[in-house]
């Protein structure tokens, strides 16, 4: 099954930037987006900022390390576990948004592309090392992994098997796998994600 938004919806928010999308290759590469692209890109600077620079930022990134130390420092655990949580969940949205009415053009098809791009992005994640100035080129190198394998045999000239489409596809999630290893071998505190990511916390606990 799939849907059609309004075309005036999907062209408003598939727009590019005028003038400089007509530059050639250039232009193509770096200006052919919506602004909810560019938005994302603004968001991860921001987010770097908060995280690193603002008292809330660093309360929330010591909740996620150890929230029971947080606790005992006088830091509302469960407010920045909720907030922090319909934050995220709200990007999360916005990134279903965009998939309809940018990235497809203002159709929601349910071919089970969207759940890949899910994943995709849970992959990123991990490949940044959960810095968000990390995930802008990453998500770049990611976007030039998964689409390879619609220019590579081209630049060739070779035909490729159906089988070989899907392996190459599966590019993003080996490179991944491999930065896992790296980042698992070298033990990095900086490299690592949040001691308490996924965990529950109880005061009385503590």
């Amino acid at each position: 099954a799939s849907y059609t938004a309004a075309p005036l919806a999907y062209k408003a928010f598939s727009a590019m930037i005028p003038v400089l999308s007509g530059l050639g290759v250039v232009g193509k590469v770096l200006f052919s987006y919506g602004f909810l692209a560019y938005a994302a890109i603004v968001l991860a600077v921001v987010l770097h900022w908060f995280f690193t620079r603002t008292r809330a930022g660093l309360n929330l990134r010591a909740v996620g390390e150890n929230p029971a130390t947080a606790d005992a420092a006088g830091i509302n655990v469960t407010l920045y576990k909720y907030v922090a949580t319909c934050t995220g969940a709200a990007i999360c949205g916005v990134g279903g948004l965009y998939y309809v009415l940018d990235y497809n053009q203002g159709i929601w098809a349910t071919t089970g592309q969207i759940e890949a791009l899910g994943w995709l992005a849970v992959a990123l994640v991990i490949f940044t090392t959960w810095k968000p100035l990390n995930a802008i080129w990453g998500a770049y190198l990611f976007g030039v992994l998964y689409w390879l394998y619609q220019f590579l045999p081209s630049l060739l000239g070779i035909t490729v098997a159906s089988y070989m489409t899907d392996l190459i596809q599966m590019l993003p999630y080996v490179v991944t796998i491999v930065v896992l290893i790296v980042v698992s071998l070298r033990k990095k505190k900086e490299n690592q994600p949040p001691e308490h990511l996924g965990l529950s916390y109880f005061r009385e606990e503590r």
